[in-house]
């Protein structure tokens, strides 16, 4: 009984744990505290890979801070920008062993962006879907990827316009140390207002001898 206890009071607090790290990482983004996001992150597993939108796949520590200092930072801190998403409906599940864990969570975005017109207010809803790895006894991001749902002009509305282009972030402008490793993994689809969508996100599964010890939702965020 006193296995199972400390055991059910392990995942708990490394569910806690993850669940901070994640939010952590949407106030620091806002905040443009780049280094404190970096250090969020994977520091020894080369598998290490962040994954936002459109934007391809970067992978290992050298491309990650790449993408966070070279790319992002810079349209990012641009005057006007907001990149303020809210985080809803977190499933954690933490593997056997409490070395990996994975997270999913939905998004929705209240965004502003440069145009050559002007800034732009932009709605973003989209899913992360995380890896997780526990390095040195504290759990940091193995892999990041988010997923867009749809981009749509605050104006238009996701119907009209489901997944507004970036321009200011073509990466073909950059050069190879800041381009992505690889293409979008394409691992959900986007909203087609004139489709049924075939492949949503779907949430992690509890391991099977995790079951009996699931947490309820509200200990999950």
């Amino acid at each position: 009984m006193k296995e199972r206890t400390r055991d059910r009071l392990s995942v708990v607090a490394d569910t806690h744990e993850i669940a901070n790290l994640q939010g952590r990482y949407m106030y620091y983004l806002e905040a443009h505290r780049y280094r404190e996001v970096l250090a969020l992150f994977a520091r020894n597993d080369p598998d290490v890979s962040v994954e936002i939108g459109e934007g391809g796949v970067y992978v290992g520590r050298a491309k990650v801070e790449a993408m966070f200092l070279h790319v992002l930072k810079p349209f990012f801190t641009l005057p006007g920008m907001m990149p303020l998403h809210m985080l809803t409906t977190p499933v954690i599940e933490v593997e056997p062993g409490a070395l990996r864990a994975q997270g999913m969570w939905q998004t929705l975005g209240c965004n502003s962006f440069p145009t050559e017109s002007g800034l732009k207010a932009v709605w973003q809803q989209g899913a992360y879907d995380n890896l997780y790895v526990k390095e040195e006894g504290r759990w940091r991001i193995l892999r990041m990827r988010w997923l867009a749902n749809f981009r749509t002009s605050f104006d238009k509305g996701w119907v009209e316009e489901p997944l507004h282009h970036l321009a200011p972030l073509d990466l073909d402008r950059f050069p190879p140390e800041h381009r992505p490793d690889l293409p979008a993994s394409g691992a959900f689809e986007s909203y087609d207002p004139m489709a049924v969508r075939q492949r949503a996100p779907l949430p992690p599964e509890p391991a099977p001898d995790q079951e009996s010890r699931h947490l309820p939702p509200y200990l999950a965020g």
